[in-house]
């Protein structure tokens, strides 16, 4: 089931657990920060809920549990519907789990998560792209860009760093810490390239 996390003062999700192990990885959420699902009486530290991460703190740190019947209310709506499809750009204001068919580009200035069993068809421009289902495009991430076991890539990557599990389906070019596509550094190139002068004709002499 779905986990709300929380974090200095402010709430995120809901996340799959498979999820919240790769932000664990990368150090956006950290073993002693607390998490909540429907029906927990209590908030309850990742590291309980997935003991194979280990605390980064004193153990002091996770007594101080809030207790809580509901969590605060999220500050994004987590996913996007998955019984729509989108056709053009899909412009996300945060952070957010795609779920439904898209055909066209993705923007988020966040974290733009593809989940598990979602196929897209589109150029994806964020912060950190994560990747459990299906990408057909380009993926340009400033941060990382990270395709899970179970997800397929077909296209190339420019991104900061870039993380493939064993498993995954990646089909394309990494660009690590690219700025631009080979084509438009090419274009730029022959756009400031001097012409060439052809050298004048040479006069035959005239017979005696």
């Amino acid at each position: 089931m779905p986990l709300f996390v929380t974090k200095n003062s402010q709430t995120f999700g809901p996340h799959e657990p498979e999820e919240i192990a790769v932000f664990l990885g990368t150090g956006e959420f950290h073993p002693e920060d607390f998490c909540w699902q429907e029906g927990w009486a209590e908030w309850r530290p990742i590291s309980s809920v997935l003991p194979d991460r280990p605390l980064r703190s004193a153990p002091a740190a996770v007594a101080g549990a809030p207790a809580m019947v509901t969590p605060p209310a999220p500050q994004t709506s987590g996913q996007i519907p998955s019984d729509i499809e989108v056709h053009g750009t899909l412009k996300l204001p945060g952070e957010r789990t795609v779920t439904c068919y898209v055909d066209g580009e993705i923007h988020c200035p966040s974290t733009v998560t593809i989940a598990k069993d979602t196929r897209v068809k589109a150029r994806i421009r964020a912060e950190s792209v994560v990747i459990f289902g299906s990408v057909e495009g380009e993926v340009h991430a400033t941060g990382r860009a990270v395709i899970k076991s179970s997800g397929t890539l077909r296209g190339d990557i420019h991104a900061a760093r870039v993380l493939v599990e064993e498993g995954a389906a990646f089909s394309g070019k990494s660009h690590v810490n690219s700025r631009a596509p080979a084509e438009a550094v090419k274009t730029k190139e022959a756009k400031t390239a001097p012409a060439k002068k052809s050298p004048a004709p040479k006069t035959a002499p005239k017979a005696a």
